[in-house]
């Protein structure tokens, strides 16, 4: 359970040289907005084969719903057969995820954004919809975003929620607006999480499939933040905005129970992904201050040899360890189709914590160097911190933890 067998090695292995080769010479040029990721990610896809794995899971749900065995999500709920991992397997989509993280976490962000669209609608969407919205995206032909956050609705993001989707005989109608959405102002597919209105009041939230250019759908220009400059993320603007009704993903039936119904699953699945995006950053820092501590001298000796720097260097490995522990838990957890919140959000909760800590010892081990931008330090200790916030605040883990213990 707690190493990785040959196809995942092999992966590792394959991603790793494929970043050092493609994606680490980029990093300066998308740091500065010079150039953007998403023709790196269609590289990467067809290049390693990624892409061919996703479009391969898709056209299984896809041959499954032409068949009537599936019916996709008449409850609102997600198709939970799929959407497992590369190959069905989580622990290659981790693998993945970790490795890019390594040199660019900004990148790895894109990356689960564009396929968290993708997937939302492989899990709930029609036959048409997967053909025409998903399969392009999967084989990185369009770019996609997953819109959920609103100015007034962060932590709170299905309660606060004010976007709307009236349901009409042959359409939805979207109005509303969304923040902080990742690939939002190069997106060509977006999932647009709303509220749905019925005749006899709001209803349940729920995914609404919005292609660009789209009329009533507009979007800003890229936001400026602490971290994540490889990342674009932006504004999305919806007003009358009016798709045809099969791109509402599940039905306008009320779950019973949690507000987020499909949603929060969706949003679940993001936050199992990010504690191995948090390992990369683990891995690369304990690592460069290991090889640094070894042959930076002061004082006539390596800095290694002073208990403060061994120390600093022992609890980074002790975070190094239980964060990877952790990825083999959540990995096993959705192969086993036992993933919770509670999981999801004690792994997000350790890992994100612990890669800003990292991220910060390993500057201080590096001194002067390890806070200028020419090591990769600086970058990936700005990059940490937006797991503390995006996916679900520091806070709202706790929360959720600590209600699952309380019942």
């Amino acid at each position: 359970m707690f190493e990785l067998d040959e196809t995942q090695r092999s992966l590792e292995q394959a991603v790793r040289a494929w970043c050092e080769k493609n994606l680490a010479p980029t990093v300066p040029a998308l740091e500065k907005g010079e150039t953007l990721p998403f023709d790196l990610l269609k590289t990467l896809g067809r290049d390693l084969g990624i892409a061919q794995m996703l479009v391969a899971e898709a056209e299984r749900r896809l041959a499954r719903l032409r068949s009537g065995e599936a019916n996709a999500g008449a409850a609102g709920e997600a198709d939970t057969r799929e959407g497992r991992g590369l190959g069905g397997d989580p622990m290659l989509s981790s693998v993945l995820l970790k490795e890019i993280s390594r040199v660019s976490p900004g990148v790895a962000l894109t990356l689960i954004s564009t396929l968290g669209c993708a997937m939302a609608i492989v899990a709930q969407g029609s036959a048409g919809a997967i053909e025409r919205y998903a399969i392009p995206v999967l084989s990185f032909d369009k770019v996609g975003a997953w819109a959920l956050t609103e100015p007034g609705a962060g932590s709170d993001a299905f309660g606060g929620m004010r976007a709307t989707a009236a349901v009409h005989e042959d359409r939805i109608v979207l109005s509303g607006q969304k923040t902080f959405i990742s690939n939002a102002p190069f997106a060509d597919v977006f999932v647009v999480y709303a509220r749905v209105i019925l005749d006899d009041g709001p209803g349940p939230v729920r995914g609404v499939v919005v292609e660009r250019g789209t009329p009533g759908l507009e979007t800003g220009p890229p936001l400026r933040k602490m971290g994540m400059h490889d990342a674009p993320t932006g504004e999305v603007f919806l007003q009358d905005c009016a798709v045809p009704r099969e791109n509402l993903l599940g039905s306008v039936v009320r779950e019973p129970s949690a507000r987020g119904g499909a949603a929060l699953e969706t949003l679940n699945l993001e936050r199992a992904v990010m504690p191995a995006m948090c390992l990369g950053i683990i891995e690369r820092c304990v690592e460069e201050s290991v090889r640094y501590a070894k042959v930076r001298e002061q004082f006539g000796r390596p800095i290694a040899e002073f208990q403060a720097i061994a120390f600093k260097l022992a609890r980074m490995a002790l975070s190094l360890e239980n964060a990877r522990n952790l990825v083999f838990k959540l990995a096993w957890a959705q192969r086993e189709g036992k993933l919770d919140a509670r999981l999801a959000s004690l792994a997000k909760l350790y890992c994100a914590e612990e890669a800003v800590r990292v991220a910060l010892e390993a500057i201080q081990i590096h001194g002067g160097a390890g806070y200028m931008a020419e090591l990769p330090l600086e970058k990936l200790a700005r990059d940490a911190k937006m797991f503390e916030i995006g996916g679900g605040t520091n806070e709202i883990q706790l929360q959720t933890i600590a209600r699952s213990l309380l019942g």
